[in-house]
């Protein structure tokens, strides 16, 4: 997949399954040995710890799916250079345990391989993420 119009539709395609929170959808992005890293302090734990291979993908998938609700936090800016992609996001994230909302921005490096996602890195605000999920510790 080198076209850009084609890389671009597929992020926009695999970010909206995020917002719905569809996890067989969401794994039919990803490629066979696909790699998993929320970037930040290994204050928020697993979360941060590299995440590699389909089933261990999709365990964190779905603990994030049980716990954030990202239907209202939509793409941005997508940058695209070859094989890796850049997407800025930003709008309102909801912690379900909790219902906590808050607006946050994050930004993803997908790098994709044979019109999969091979890796994704996201960064994004971990001090609001620990805060939210220490919520439940108190």
């Amino acid at each position: 997949m080198s076209d850009k119009s084609l890389i671009e539709a597929f992020v926009r395609q695999s970010y909206s399954r995020r917002r719905a929170g569809d996890i067989e959808a969401i794994m039919t992005d990803f490629g066979t040995d696909p790699v998993f890293r929320l970037a930040g302090d290994e204050i928020l734990g697993a979360l941060t710890s590299e995440i590699r291979g389909r089933e261990a993908l999709r365990q964190m998938i779905q603990s994030l799916v049980e716990l954030w609700d990202w239907s209202e936090h939509g793409i941005d800016t997508i940058l695209i250079d070859g094989n890796r992609v850049v997407v800025h996001g930003k709008g309102v994230v909801r912690f379900l345990p909790t219902g906590q909302r808050f607006t946050t921005e994050t930004l993803d490096l997908l790098t994709l391989v044979d019109g999969k996602i091979a890796e994704f890195v996201e960064f994004c605000d971990t001090h609001t993420v620990a805060k939210a999920m220490s919520s439940l510790a108190a």
